[in-house]
């Protein structure tokens, strides 16, 4: 069974749950006519809880806010989060209504924010060499500590990640972005040549 949204423009749109593959979190698409139309929602640095998100109100106006709201969607929270000029609203989406919207994808989802512990949030880091997405659970205090590194605070990455293995660690740091296999990979020549001495 699918859900529809209805836009004060007369646009009946169809809810599709899904999540963002950055951080795991709640993502909801929208199509008209089994064509895409847009997102709902948008991926920001702050994980919201289970079956919250934070919506688009850049793209999709403020006042989508209100019609989710009067549609029966769910409610606001009240929390807030800004990006450049934008403050995005987080949105509590009713666990029946995405449940009437049911696919795979948000099963998936639901399945990884079972397993999350209150404190903690997934991150995913792709390797620059093989292109391979890995996704590691982490608390949020590193998870908040990592985006300001991004950002150029002079942390060192193992303070950071203090619970990861140094081939984990890779993936995040600056410069490097690799897995631990290929880093190996790339530096096993060393390795070699020093054996035959």
């Amino acid at each position: 069974m699918s859900r529809f949204l209805k836009l004060r423009t007369g646009k009946k749109l169809e809810v599709w749950p899904t999540y963002y593959a950055y951080n795991r979190t709640l993502a909801i698409a929208l199509f008209e006519e089994g064509e895409p139309y847009g997102n709902l929602t948008c991926c920001l640095d702050d994980a919201p809880g289970r079956n919250c998100a934070y919506i688009d109100v850049n793209n999709m106006g403020v006042d989508i806010v209100d019609v989710l709201e009067k549609e029966g969607f769910g409610k606001r929270t009240g929390k807030k989060h800004q990006s450049g000029y934008v403050v995005y609203p987080e949105f509590s989406f009713k666990k029946e209504v995405l449940r009437d919207c049911t696919n795979e994808n948000y099963e998936k989802y639901l399945t990884w924010q079972e397993t999350l512990g209150e404190d903690e949030e997934y991150l995913t880091a792709s390797c620059r060499i093989c292109y391979k997405d890995f996704c590691f659970t982490v608390k949020k205090e590193e998870a908040q500590k990592y985006r300001e590194y991004q950002d150029g605070a002079p942390y060192l990455i193992q303070n950071v990640f203090p619970n990861m293995s140094c081939e984990e660690r890779g993936l995040f740091a600056k410069g490097q972005n690799m897995c631990g296999t290929c880093f190996k990979e790339m530096f096993s020549f060393y390795q070699g040549g020093a054996e035959e001495d």
